[in-house]
């Protein structure tokens, strides 16, 4: 039994957007520039990505890399790529986002490599390789990267020591053992911009940045021998001289906790969402979509302006047709025009109009088939089989049900061939009565 009716998402920090933000675009591929946000506090070098500011930069632009990765949402992707050993299959994603406290600057990493590990017996491994340009216009490289040897070896930091790194392994990586498969992997790097001559006053940075992912090496496994595989991607070029660019702004990345969910009310549905604060909000469009895309605006709430309290909203949609696949969400517009839009919100099918019961399929069958049924209310119902003579053969489900579609599977390893008869009783919160039935025919 699967119910279809009610699907909950709740997304923590969702964003709300600076006065000063610029209208968001489209993701690209190999954007030009990256805006770099002021974090609301300190974070913590220890890879673990656990401040709010981290999450909060997920609603900002950031980078994909991934090898034939295409840009959606905030996720833009990188120059180019190359496979520096073939053959490679473990495609994996590494995001790659950018915060600003004062003068540190942080990259974080956040993969889901299932080999991370270094490149054989050579200088390079999972990880970073950076390039960033100081005030006379020198390249200073910057690496952050699991090229250690031996058995499962924390990720190590090379660079001039206005910089640091940190690491963390998610649950189930071992490092330089290509016989497990690995969760992936999340790092940290921080750089003073004081050593590179800039001050709290620079608002640009030139740099390159390159994502290394090898795979499949044990310690001591030559990087060119029968084993392995290498591939890596990059934004400007991989090695110089082109580069990117990163804009800082003064502006407080939003650290906003919030949520969002969307439910079946009978023939309605009805959406939830709150802010801990907001900044410039004029409000919310609510947009629809059916199978996950086409989404139209159906509505506008009022945003609160500025509000360092707690908002909550709701907005009830009553255009829906039944049995129909729909998606929301929101598109969250700055009263200078700026505007970002939340995840979707997929419920699936929407409630049928009237009680149910579809033809099983397939029809005849041999040993299995399925019966869907529709509830338009909660009801108390029951489903069963009945042979040619009307004993009851099977109970398929006897209980209490909320409005929404569902579907049963009839095992009839253990009956014989002929012709069934299967039969849905149904009693609504109102007490109405219902009974549909179909025949439906078993060939051994």
């Amino acid at each position: 039994m699967k119910p279809l009716n009610i699907f909950s998402l709740v997304l923590l920090s969702l964003f709300l957007l600076a006065f000063n933000s610029q209208t968001v675009a489209q993701a690209v591929a190999d954007p030009p520039s990256i805006e770099v946000y002021q974090t609301s506090g300190s974070i913590t070098l220890d890879g673990q990505l656990l401040e709010t500011d981290w999450t909060a930069a997920g609603y900002k632009p950031y980078l994909m890399f991934k090898m034939d990765g295409v840009p959606s949402g905030n996720s833009n992707t990188p120059t180019g790529g190359v496979i520096v050993k073939p053959v490679y299959s473990d495609v994996s994603t590494c995001y790659v986002k950018f915060l600003r406290d004062g003068t540190n600057l942080y990259i974080s990493l956040d993969s889901d490599d299932q080999q991370v590990c270094r490149f054989g017996d050579s200088w390079e491994g999972d990880g970073l390789f950076m390039k960033l340009n100081d005030t006379s216009g020198t390249g200073v490289e910057f690496k952050l990267y699991y090229n250690n040897a031996g058995y499962d070896p924390d990720i190590h930091y090379e660079g001039p020591a206005y910089g640091s790194g940190a690491g963390y392994k998610k649950p189930g990586t071992i490092v330089n053992d290509s016989t497990n498969v690995d969760a992936g992997y999340t790092a940290e790097l921080m750089i003073d911009l004081t050593g590179l001559g800039f001050t709290s006053a620079t608002t640009e940075l030139q740099f390159l940045i390159n994502i290394f992912d090898p795979d499949n090496y044990n310690d001591g496994v030559p990087a060119w021998g029968p084993n392995g595989n290498y591939y890596k991607q990059w934004w400007g070029s991989e090695w110089g001289p082109e580069v990117r660019m990163l804009e800082l702004t003064d502006v407080i990345v939003p650290v906003e906790l919030t949520s969002f969910t969307a439910q079946y009310v009978g023939n309605i549905t009805q959406l939830n969402w709150s802010t801990a604060s907001e900044l410039n909000n004029l409000g919310f469009d609510v947009q629809r979509g059916t199978n996950g895309n086409d989404f139209v605006t159906i509505g506008f709430v009022n945003g609160k302006g500025t509000s360092t309290e707690v908002q909550n909203y709701s907005y009830i949609d009553k255009t829906t047709s039944p049995n129909t696949n729909y998606a929301y969400r929101l598109k969250q517009i700055d009263f200078n025009g700026s505007y970002h839009f939340s995840e979707v919100v997929d419920l699936g099918e929407s409630n049928p109009a009237n009680f149910e019961l579809a033809q099983n399929y397939p029809n005849p069958f041999n040993p299995t088939t399925t019966i869907n049924i529709g509830l338009p209310v909660k009801s108390d119902i029951s489903l069963d089989v009945y042979n040619i003579v009307g004993e009851k053969v099977l109970t398929l489900y006897n209980g209490s049900l909320e409005a929404g579609n569902y579907n049963y599977t009839v095992d009839a390893s253990n009956l014989s061939s002929g012709i069934y008869i299967y039969v849905l009783n149904s009693v609504n919160e109102n007490g109405k009565n219902s009974t549909l039935s179909k025949k439906m025919t078993l060939l051994k």
